[in-house]
């Protein structure tokens, strides 16, 4: 079987570190690299072959900038393709929206991700759209309505 392989990103040290404890059971996940920053997240993504990249929204060069990143790179070929998963302690729609609008697959909030860690990573490895968080449904029906088609 083959693992997903997982870069964490996220500048608490503790979240991080209990992301990657969590993630590291799963014999399904291999945590490949963990970062403080975005900075030099394409890099480390190139460097270690990752499938996903797990983005705190609001830590230096995280967000939209590191969903925009990361999509470029993929789009331009400096990378194969790499779900971004953004994780976030707060859930404002339009949030969510602006990430999925830079092609982020993922949006988990701290505290409202309802299931395995590990099962919603590697559903987004596979190419699912997974939005667990309150403001989820508002989210998709405002990129619907706009008429966004994620890609």
């Amino acid at each position: 079987m083959t693992s997903t392989r997982v870069v964490v990103a996220d500048d608490d040290s503790t979240f991080r570190s209990a992301l990657v404890d969590v993630l590291g059971v799963d014999p399904g996940i291999e945590v490949v690299a963990s970062l403080s920053s975005g900075a030099g997240l394409v890099e480390t993504l190139a460097r270690t072959h990752a499938d996903v990249a797990l983005v705190d929204v609001r830590m230096p060069d995280g967000g939209v900038h590191a969903a925009r990143s990361v999509r470029e790179a993929c789009e331009d070929g400096r990378l194969h393709e790499v779900a971004v998963v953004a994780i976030s302690a707060q859930a404002a729609t339009h949030t969510v929206v602006s990430l999925l609008r830079e092609g982020a697959v993922g949006y988990l909030v701290k505290g409202h991700l309802g299931g395995d860690l590990g099962s919603l990573v590697k559903r987004c490895a596979r190419g699912e759209v997974v939005v667990a968080g309150p403001s989820g449904a508002e989210a998709l029906r405002t990129l619907v309505r706009d008429g966004h088609v994620l890609t």
